[in-house]
């Protein structure tokens, strides 16, 4: 972080924030047009912005939900420029990782869903480490989504896609997936690829039932290396349900008419996107602009679009956090990913 903002105390960054809010209002649907007058506390970091060169942002979020954030961020600062990149998480991690081995700084900011990925770069010293007062938007994000300046900026939940026109009572619960009528038309995102759907798994077997991967297993799914083809095998009536999944894999295809749906039953976790500041970044203020206005109403709206969960809660987002949402403990997996593998008979 920039000096400016590494000095900020707590009163500080409380009023900065208490004129964050009264500016963004109610937080319409479309964020590039809620015009908010830029902080007097931030004035110094966008001047020193000013000078820098365009930001490059890699991210693994959807690519129009990138661009969204970024036409919002310019409105907001229309005298800096971003850039973004998007890439999957696992592509993603493995340029930035590459990149910084070779001693190249291209991405200022970094946006994906991997917490080892995020560790390792943490241990390299790759990434700008500082404490919750530093940055006015982190006031709103609970503790659990911050970690040495490390901060989840957008959830996508994972749940049950189904069929409408197989599936006319859609499941409510995660046991239903085991009814006998979906036993050879199930698709299951292969656990291998994923890692929440792991952690998904493990908390449903600690949760729900002991042993609840060995009945999934029992029903005989078809295993999909990704969700994305796996949901339009679903939508061409290939199954009746397509486990886990996400509500922005599965949105688009039903806005284009595909006769498809999704429900969230409870317990559940998902993919939490973190986002951290490069050290020796070539534009270190943008980046600091950038990475508060992600946990500013606008940004939150922009980057969850209308199929993610905002971990701050923010005005004008439609998909909150389930009451009954689990930390997926990723780092954890290691020590029972054998186990739960076996269940599935993927071992």
């Amino acid at each position: 972080m920039t000096r400016l903002l590494r000095g900020l105390g707590v009163p500080t960054a409380a009023a900065l924030l208490a004129g964050l809010l009264a500016a963004c209002g109610g937080g319409g649907p479309e964020p590039a047009a809620q015009v908010v007058a830029i902080p007097p506390q931030l004035q110094p970091v966008y001047e020193a912005a000013r000078s820098e060169p365009p930001l490059t942002w890699y991210s693994s979020q959807d690519p129009a939900l990138n661009d969204a954030v970024v036409a919002a961020f310019h409105t907001q600062y229309p005298d800096v420029t971003v850039e973004s990149l998007r890439l999957a998480t696992g592509a993603l991690a493995t340029r930035y990782a590459q990149e910084r081995q070779a001693g190249a700084v291209t991405a200022g900011l970094v946006t994906l869903a991997d917490p080892n990925f995020v560790e390792e770069g943490l241990a390299a010293g790759w990434f700008e480490t500082f404490d919750k007062s530093a940055s006015p938007g982190l006031a709103r994000l609970p503790d659990r989504f911050f970690d040495r300046g490390v901060a989840t900026t957008g959830i996508n939940v994972l749940g049950i896609a189904y069929n409408t026109q197989q599936v006319p009572d859609p499941p409510r619960t995660w046991q239903d997936v085991l009814a006998p009528q979906y036993r050879g038309h199930l698709l299951l995102g292969d656990p291998r690829n994923v890692p929440s759907y792991l952690a998904l798994g493990r908390i449903l077997d600690e949760q729900v039932d002991q042993g609840f991967l060995a009945s999934v297993a029992g029903q005989q799914p078809t295993l999909v290396d990704s969700m994305v083809p796996g949901t339009q095998q679903l939508a061409a009536g290939e199954a009746a349900l397509a486990v886990p999944n996400v509500l922005s894999v599965v949105a688009p295809l039903k806005e284009k008419g595909a006769p498809i749906d999704f429900v969230v039953p409870e317990p559940t976790t998902g993919n939490e996107f973190a986002t951290m500041i490069s050290a020796g970044g070539a534009s270190p203020n943008t980046a600091e602009l950038l990475y508060d206005f992600l946990l500013t109403d606008a940004g939150q709206q922009a980057f969850n679009g209308s199929t993610g969960s905002s971990p701050i809660g923010a005005i004008g987002t439609t998909a909150p956090l389930p009451a009954g949402y689990v930390d997926p403990a990723i780092r954890d997996l290691p020590a029972v990913r054998g186990e739960l593998l076996a269940q599935l008979g993927l071992g």
